[in-house]
């Protein structure tokens, strides 16, 4: 059985993204939240439009809020929330949903300014 499970990341309302695989034998939102911002650091495919351009000594952009996007395939939307937002409380437990799915949920990661 595996101890990792792939899950695709948006950074909205951009395009910007990333799957990662998410080790599940140790589970934390600290770990995660560190992976996350790692992937966002140096993934091409996280990188802010135009990014080159921008001041090197702006502020860094940290995680804000972290929610999941629940698929609507096999859901029936009139029960099943479109999104749930991810606490140290239901982590484990949206860990184990999302290690039954094929892979459809996605992560949003919202991030803004440390001021």
């Amino acid at each position: 059985m595996s101890t990792h499970i792939p899950i695709m990341f948006t950074l909205p309302p951009s395009n910007r993204h990333e799957l990662i695989l998410l080790d599940i034998e140790k589970p934390s939102l600290k770990a995660l939240n560190k992976q996350l911002t790692a992937t966002i650091a140096s993934s091409p495919n996280c990188a802010e439009f135009m990014a080159k351009h921008k001041s090197q000594e702006s502020a860094k952009e940290q995680i804000l809020e972290l929610r999941i996007h629940w698929s609507e395939t096999g859901r029936d939307r009139k029960v099943w929330p479109e999104f749930t937002i991810v606490t140290e409380e239901n982590f484990a437990a949206i860990l184990e949903v999302l290690g039954k799915g094929d892979a459809k949920d996605v992560l949003e990661v919202k991030v803004g300014k440390d001021e």
